[in-house]
């Protein structure tokens, strides 16, 4: 039916209709930074933070006849690598008319943003751990890099075709990143293919680390039992359609998806083995807040931090490399 002519209704302009606005933000973005947490923290003194790595001589026959006179094999040096420290940062400005006026939902809007950077920050170095990114000396108005974990790992690395390991160069002392190939499917082939370098060369991986939509691939691969809990009594079974845990040939690996590694295809192309006791965040100055000098009628912040990541031997990492992460195709 037509609405009577003259009728009031609130699709006209209505002097002094109220407005409603909830007292309220609701924030629903991912927070975790898994990979992060996981390997845990070191400190580290200087922007170039060093360190040796050593490894045993493959096992070989070893008979020696008796009276034998002795010659002396080579003894190896270890080899010294390193990496560079990555200043991060988050900026924030707010007039102080915007921070002292009645809002909803905050008291202060410099508050809430710096709450809200600092998230976003941690989350910015989570990137960077999982990233292909090769280190970065640093210039005038050239900032340091931190290499990624990707970029370090070379020894156990099943790769798309054309694909090429990085790793660190001796020559230069910089980390390089990997030479991406090309990418196919996700598959526990592959998977085992990268449990069986790592074992074979020392490791023991424990986590494997991928982007949600591999988690969902992992979860559907063959012979992954289903999981159910325990049935006390009478009570009904659950069955749980993801599949946390595989049990392998090599160990037991955890597996845990990453938010911050949907958001990128660069991230999300590799699903990463990690044993969590050979690496670490190097922290040479922890995320503070800084009060930039007061030019104007605002507030000036700014959250910072320097960090490296720290591996101790390459080797006690895996990496499925160029395997689709965010799609049957992509």
């Amino acid at each position: 039916m037509a609405v009577v002519t003259n009728t009031v209704t609130t699709h006209l302009p209505m002097v002094g209709m109220r407005e409603e606005l909830a007292d309220m933000i609701y924030r629903l973005s991912p927070e975790e930074t898994p990979l992060m947490t996981m390997i845990g923290r070191s400190s580290v003194k200087t922007t170039h933070p060093e360190w040796m790595i050593d490894e045993l001589a493959v096992p070989g026959a070893n008979a020696q006849p008796e009276g034998n006179e002795w010659t002396f094999q080579a003894q190896e040096q270890p080899t010294r690598v390193g990496n560079y420290t990555q200043i991060s940062d988050k900026r924030i400005i707010v007039s102080r008319t915007a921070d002292k006026t009645d809002k909803a939902a905050r008291s202060s809007e410099l508050a809430r943003l710096l709450k809200k950077r600092g998230i976003e920050l941690k989350q910015d170095m989570e990137f960077t751990l999982l990233s292909n990114q090769a280190s970065v000396a640093g210039a005038l108005n050239t900032a340091r890099q931190s290499a990624g974990l990707p970029a370090w790992i070379t020894t156990n690395t099943p790769r798309g075709a054309g694909g090429a390991d990085g790793g660190f160069n001796a020559t230069t002392g910089i980390v390089d990143a990997a030479t991406v190939g090309t990418l196919r499917a996700f598959t526990k082939a592959l998977l085992d293919e990268a449990l069986s370098l790592a074992y074979s060369a020392g490791g023991d991986v424990k986590f494997a680390m991928m982007s949600p939509y591999n988690k969902g691939i992992f979860s559907a691969f063959a012979g992954i039992a289903t999981l159910r809990s325990e049935v006390k009594g009478e009570n009904q079974a659950t069955i749980y359609a993801g599949a946390d845990t595989y049990v392998g040939d090599f160990g037991t690996l955890t597996v845990v998806p990453n938010r911050v590694m949907a958001g990128s295809a660069a991230l999300a192309r590799r699903v990463i083995l990690v044993d969590p006791d050979h690496a670490s965040v190097g922290i040479f100055d922890d995320i503070k807040q800084y009060e930039a000098a007061k030019t104007g009628d605002a507030e000036k912040r700014a959250l910072v931090v320097e960090y490296t990541l720290r591996v101790d031997n390459e080797a006690a990492f895996a990496s499925v490399e160029d395997v689709f992460g965010l799609t049957a195709s992509t």
